[in-house]
């Protein structure tokens, strides 16, 4: 089994809380969602929304990776007196 290091980062709750823009986003594309009948705009609806949803996380993934690069740099940075 290969080395590796293992870093964590704590959350709070309020961090998956979701912003009034937030909400105000699901509740427009729903009644979007719930007023359309033709089943090909849906599906067009919900490829564009999992492109977005994959493309955000993609963007969240790098940046974690970068933040705990930063943060993993610095703790390890050693002073000498």
């Amino acid at each position: 089994m290969s080395n590796f290091e293992l870093i964590e980062f704590q959350f709070d709750p309020d961090d998956f809380s979701l912003s009034l823009e937030d909400e105000f986003q699901i509740t427009r594309l729903s009644a979007e969602i719930e007023k359309t009948d033709c089943i090909m705009s849906v599906k067009d609806g919900a490829k564009k929304l999992l492109q977005l949803a994959v493309h955000r996380q993609a963007v969240i993934r790098n940046l974690i990776r970068r933040l705990a690069d930063l943060e993993s740099g610095a703790i390890r940075k050693l002073y000498s007196e």
